[in-house]
Formats: C-alpha cells, sequence, structure tokens
C-alpha cells in the first residue's frame, strides 16, 4: 500500500479516537444535560410533535409487547413522552396513561396532541433518573423507543429498575427498551487509553464499552450481550421473560420484565 494511503488511514483513525474523548470528559449528570441541550432544540421539538410522528403510532414491535404481555387495560407509565406517539394509541386503548419527559415544550405539546385526538393523558415534566413514582400504582411501564440506554452508568440503569420495579403493581410488567449494537467499536488498548482520558480530566470515570454519544446528538450505551442486560435487570429485581425481542437492522431491543405477583 502506498505510504500517503497509509498516513491518510492513519488519520482517520486518530481523528475518530480524538473525537471519542468528548464523552471522556463528561460527568454523568454533564451526559444527560447534553442529552436534554438537543432534544430542547426546536428542530428535534417539532419532530417528536409532529403530526406525522404522532399519527405513525406504535411500532410493529411495540405492538408486540401489548401481545406479549396480553395486556389490555390498566395504568401505564411512559418513560420517554416526547410529543405523545405512544400515548395517543395507548389512551384509545383504554390505559390511563402518565408520561414524563425532560423536555417541558414536548410534556405541553403531548397534552395538546392528546386532547387533539379526544384522549386525555397526566403529562409530567420530569428526568428519569431523578423519579419517584408512588408505589405498587402502574400495571405497566413503558420505557420508550431505546431509551434505557440513555440512561449512563449502570449504577443509574440500576437505581432507576429498582424505583420502578417498585412503582409496579405484584405482577406488573416493564416493557424496557434499549440499543442494541454487538460489534465492538474500539480495541482493548484504545478502550484503555480512553478510560486513562477520563480520569485525567475527572470526567467520564464510570466509563463502559458500548458508552458513545450517538451521533454527536444524545449519549447512548451500546447493548450487545444478553448477558449484561440480564444483570442489570436481575439487580432491578425483575424476572426477565426470554426471549428478547431485538431487531437488530433497526439497533433496537426490547426486554419484557415481569415483577412477581
Amino acid at each position: 500500500m502506498r505510504p500517503r494511503i497509509i498516513l491518510a488511514r492513519f488519520l482517520r483513525r486518530l481523528g475518530r479516537f480524538i473525537s471519542s474523548l468528548a464523552l471522556m470528559v463528561m460527568r454523568p449528570d454533564d451526559l444527560v444535560e447534553f442529552s436534554r441541550q438537543t432534544y430542547a432544540e426546536g428542530v428535534h421539538v417539532r419532530y417528536w410533535a409532529s403530526p406525522e410522528t404522532i399519527d405513525r403510532g406504535l411500532m410493529p414491535l411495540e405492538k408486540a409487547i401489548l401481545e406479549k404481555i396480553n395486556l389490555t387495560q390498566g395504568k401505564v407509565l411512559i418513560l420517554g413522552l416526547g410529543g405523545g406517539r405512544e400515548a395517543v394509541p395507548l389512551a384509545k386503548m383504554g390505559f390511563s396513561v402518565t408520561g414524563v419527559d425532560f423536555i417541558p415544550e414536548l410534556v405541553e405539546l403531548a397534552r395538546e396532541n392528546a386532547a387533539k385526538h379526544g384522549v386525555q393523558i397526566e403529562a409530567q415534566v420530569g428526568e428519569l433518573t431523578h423519579l419517584a413514582p408512588p408505589p405498587a400504582t402502574f400495571d405497566l411501564v413503558w420505557l420508550s423507543d431505546r431509551m434505557y440506554s440513555c440512561i449512563p452508568t449502570k449504577k443509574r440503569r440500576i437505581d432507576l429498575l429498582r424505583k420502578m420495579h417498585q412503582a409496579l403493581r405484584p405482577g406488573g410488567w416493564f416493557a424496557c427498551m434499549f440499543f442494541w449494537y454487538p460489534t465492538p467499536a474500539f480495541s482493548p488498548g484504545v478502550e484503555w487509553l480512553r478510560k486513562a482520558f477520563a480520569y485525567l480530566c475527572l470526567g467520564h470515570l464510570s466509563y463502559e464499552p458500548g458508552d458513545v454519544l450517538q451521533g454527536e446528538i444524545e449519549f447512548i450505551h451500546r447493548f450487545g450481550h444478553e448477558a449484561d442486560l440480564d444483570a442489570e435487570f436481575t439487580a432491578g429485581g425483575f424476572e426477565v421473560i426470554h426471549p428478547y425481542l431485538i431487531k437488530p437492522e433497526e439497533h433496537r431491543g426490547v426486554a419484557l420484565l415481569h415483577k412477581a405477583a
């Protein structure tokens, strides 16, 4: 191979590595705020609350969730309300819907979209890891569109699972959606360098392989092994219903978690 081509390929890899260090300078609260600032931008608010998005309704994978758990009524808590894409059809089915989102504009637009479709929902502003829902209240917790992967650090994810376990009634369900990406992005040596950089700047000290700034838009933890998911869900107090519902081509998966009756 020509030396200039070798150099060009090296510089591209170096640029990718340097770009990845943006993740490492931020602490968990910074990563949440990074994502919040992105989704608070007008273009994202308009997209998630648009008539086209709301009319799209539940995706096939989401419909499969309801078929799998065979739940047709009850109280649903949606984490990641957005503009109401899931809340509106679930309310139309007869569920009593409470939704939470960390973008106030989206929460207000979700209320408006529900009213336009002739249904009522309870919409609240809140950040997922700071929620304190009342115990034994909901029949279904719905963690929207891969958002489990948007929670930085394993500890925060497990803490959320435990809170949702408490919020569910006995026999309740948690539909937990995550980002599925089994291909490793970096070699072990590069992973070590990233962790070392995080310690030097006292940044993302809880970094795990699979943590990325997805498309420079939001924090994502990419899951690629069911054993990693099992360990977190079990630590959260749930029974994991196998098999997982996974769409590898969409980098999307759902775990159906059950609270013992």
